[in-house]
């Protein structure tokens, strides 16, 4: 299957490093224009270089409701139209109901999910503009399934079902909105969460064993997913949630 984005722009939050560093290259690959939204330029010097004629930073401070409105501005002003948003940003966070601090709560819900509805907010007015835009949203299997310890993160992950539901349900048959729900993938934000542990190994070993399929993704395997996804070949695909999650979740211990 060939996936052609040639003549499209796509926009990607979080795409400096992880999943959103591997949609933003498998796109360019397939032929688009990317903006990657984020924090730090330097970490795209390289591609930036090697791909100057598809790949634009925009900086980009996702927790602040003027930073995301000005820099959709821009974006519309160099390009005109948007056909694929990807949101794909987000932050992990840990605390029960409990020893959650009200920062922490709001910091996540600011990221993961009022970001992705500002996002949408300021993008759907340039994607309207396209032939077959599309929205993909980068939830997490903890929407469906949770950890302890995460009630801020594993909240504002279901919290995303209800948006993207309702982007698709109020901007169709126009424009299609999808979110995918990854389960562990390598990426520096599980590396970080690693390196927290002492006996580093055996949370490896348990993050692998919790998924049917014994491993870890990789970011590009969820990238494979969210390009096929923003395309045409998905194109009687939407409202819904999807999961790429090796499978965490769906067997039962015990005989």
């Amino acid at each position: 299957m060939i996936l052609s984005f040639t003549g499209k722009t796509a926009v990607v939050t979080g795409g400096t490093s992880g999943i959103g560093k591997a949609a933003a290259l498998q796109l360019i690959a397939a032929g688009a224009k990317v903006a990657v939204l984020g924090r730090d330029g330097a970490k795209l010097a390289d591609e930036l270089a090697e791909f100057s004629d598809q790949l634009f930073f925009f900086h980009c401070e996702l927790a602040n409701h003027p930073s995301i409105k000005n820099t959709f501005a821009k974006i519309g002003d160099q390009f005109g139209t948007i056909d694929v948003l990807v949101n794909n940003a987000g932050v992990q966070t840990y605390g029960n109901a409990v020893n959650t601090g009200e920062d922490v709560w709001d910091f996540t819900m600011d990221i993961n999910l009022k970001a992705v509805y500002l996002c949408a907010k300021y993008a759907i007015p340039l994607m309207e503009k396209a032939s077959h835009p599309a929205i993909v949203n980068v939830g997490s299997v903890q929407g469906f399934v949770s950890q302890r310890n995460v009630a801020a993160y594993a909240a504002s992950k279901e919290a995303l079902h209800g948006l993207t539901r309702s982007i698709a349900i109020d901007f169709a048959p126009k424009i299609r909105c999808v979110a995918v729900c990854p389960g562990a993938v390598w990426t520096p934000m599980l590396e970080k969460d690693i390196e927290s542990f002492t006996d580093q190994e055996a949370v490896i070993e348990e993050t692998r064993n919790i998924h049917l399929l014994k491993r870890i993704a990789t970011a590009e395997e969820v990238a494979n997913f969210i390009t096929f996804l923003a395309s045409d070949k998905a194109s009687f695909a939407t409202g819904h949630t999807y999961r790429v999650d090796g499978g965490i979740g769906l067997n039962i211990e015990g005989t």
